[in-house]
């Protein structure tokens, strides 16, 4: 398995597309929450933003691997907040609570 930038990108994309999917999935079986709707926009702007500088690549690479549930958790939890715990202002944002997912013990 490769574990480049550019592959930890498009797993990304790939994450915030089907996560944005649930979202709208939830937001037809509770219209009456708008948050799912919001939060799947949300999730496929955030999508839109994936640019990952070297030094933050630098610091999820170590925890980067697709096979391992603790990283699968990480970043399922860190899509879940979006527009319901968290309300990440760009990319950068999202990042930084994936991070903090990440090394929470």
């Amino acid at each position: 398995m490769s574990n480049s930038k550019e592959d930890f990108e498009h797993y990304l994309s790939n994450r915030f597309i089907g996560s944005s999917a649930w979202r709208r999935t939830k937001a037809k079986n509770f219209p009456d929450n708008p948050r799912n709707a919001k939060a799947a926009q949300r999730l496929l702007e955030l999508e839109s933003q994936i640019e990952l500088l070297d030094c933050i690549w630098e610091k999820i690479a170590p925890y980067y691997n697709e096979s391992d549930s603790h990283f699968l958790a990480a970043v399922t939890d860190t899509n879940r907040d979006v527009g319901f715990r968290r309300h990440p202002r760009d990319f950068a944002a999202w990042l930084e609570n994936l991070l903090s997912n990440l090394t929470r013990q």
